[in-house]
């Protein structure tokens, strides 16, 4: 069983796949993902969170995610369950459905629907009544982009971990590192975790106590992700840097909104899980919209800054630049999955992710879904 308090590393809140013809969930594609996930050297998922459109998605629909996640991960795994809502009595439920289908943790929005009658004393009293009826250890999720613009402030957060035993972590979606630091400086990690909720400020974070991050770009690069966080606990600073400075350019266009991140997994991540006709598997639920050719092209264009290694002594991934002369290339022709596909050639069959092993089997920003919007990245 995972630990009372959720592990230090990179956690991924993965995104949701929804069959094309009929906007229902796609359960196959969706295991087949969670595996791959788990399988590429992440802490932990967190099903249901921004990401994943749970707020687009009906109470039965979650429950059969976080199932199908425990599913294919396995019973040893971490998973946390989102089970924001906008009421106590609403998160009660959903955290209920959480326990039942297998979550070993739940990640709590502050309830913010009415958000200038969301005071500091309806914020304490809510997580302190949310704490002591909750079977699993509850981790805050502070994200003023989907809560009205609601920020908890360290003081916030200090007080209703401190109220709580039951309180064990916070995702901060609010790219603060100043928060970080003074949550550090108060709340022992071994009873509290901090994790940042995008990667680009992962290094950041650790650097003045975090645990690590929770970031929506672990759906595209999860090995690399999770190599800047490996490359930095081994005290391999620089190489970490390097890598980070690298990581960080690539997640750029997945600022711009959840279509945008889903995009970007299904032509990265999920074509190295084996999932066929990802894009369309992973276009938003209607009536949200896919992004457009141009943010598309953005994508291709960002990310091709980079390509995909495969380091022979850990099975781990990372990114890497391309040479002048691959550059040049690039900017002439198509790219497919981590080099240029120049004329003459076939194009490649599979990521090289592809390579690797396999798992067997079966924001302080309103979020967005259009790609000329600038948002902060959430889970």
């Amino acid at each position: 069983m995972p630990p009372r308090v959720p592990s230090a590393g990179v956690w991924c809140p993965a995104v949701t796949f929804f069959d094309p013809g009929t906007d229902t969930l796609d359960l196959p594609a969706q295991k087949r993902y969670y595996a791959y996930l788990a399988s590429s050297g992440l802490t932990g998922l967190v099903i249901l969170g921004t990401n994943a459109e749970t707020f687009l998605l009906t109470r039965e629909e979650r429950v059969q995610l976080i199932q199908t996640a425990r599913e294919a991960v396995g019973t040893d795994y971490p998973l946390m369950a989102g089970v924001g809502g906008h009421s106590t009595c609403q998160v009660l439920q959903y955290i209920q459905d959480a326990v039942a289908a297998g979550a070993n943790y739940v990640l709590v929005l502050p309830p913010a629907y009415f958000g200038k009658a969301t005071t500091p004393t309806v914020i304490r009293s809510f997580f302190n009544d949310i704490a002591a009826r909750s079977p699993l250890p509850v981790v805050i999720y502070n994200f003023p982009g989907v809560c009205n613009g609601v920020d908890l402030d360290s003081e916030m957060i200090t007080a209703i971990a401190l109220g709580s035993s039951n309180v064990v972590g916070v995702k901060l979606t609010c790219a603060s590192v100043g928060k970080i630091t003074r949550l550090a400086a108060t709340l022992p990690a071994e009873k509290f975790s901090i994790f940042g909720g995008q990667a680009d400020f992962l290094i950041g974070g650790l650097s003045v106590g975090s645990a690590g991050c929770i970031s929506a770009f672990a759906n595209v690069f999860p090995k690399t992700v999770s190599k800047i966080y490996e490359l930095y606990k081994a005290g391999k600073v620089e190489e970490a840097l390097n890598l980070h400075q690298k990581a960080a350019l690539a997640e750029s266009p997945c600022k711009s909104g959840i279509a945008t991140t889903k995009y970007a997994a299904a032509i990265f991540s999920a074509k190295a899980a084996g999932i066929e006709n990802a894009e369309e598997r992973m276009r938003p639920r209607r009536p949200y919209e896919p992004p457009t050719e141009a943010a598309k092209e953005n994508v291709k264009q960002v990310m091709a800054e980079y390509k995909y290694v495969s380091t022979t002594s850990t099975s781990k991934t990372f990114l890497k630049p391309l040479s002048r002369n691959e550059h040049k290339d690039k900017i002439h022709t198509p790219y497919y999955y981590g080099r240029p596909r120049r004329k003459g050639n076939p194009e490649p069959s599979a990521s090289p992710e592809t390579s690797l092993p396999k798992t067997p089997g079966p924001c302080d920003r309103m979020v967005t879904w259009h790609s000329s919007a600038k948002i902060a990245q959430s889970g």
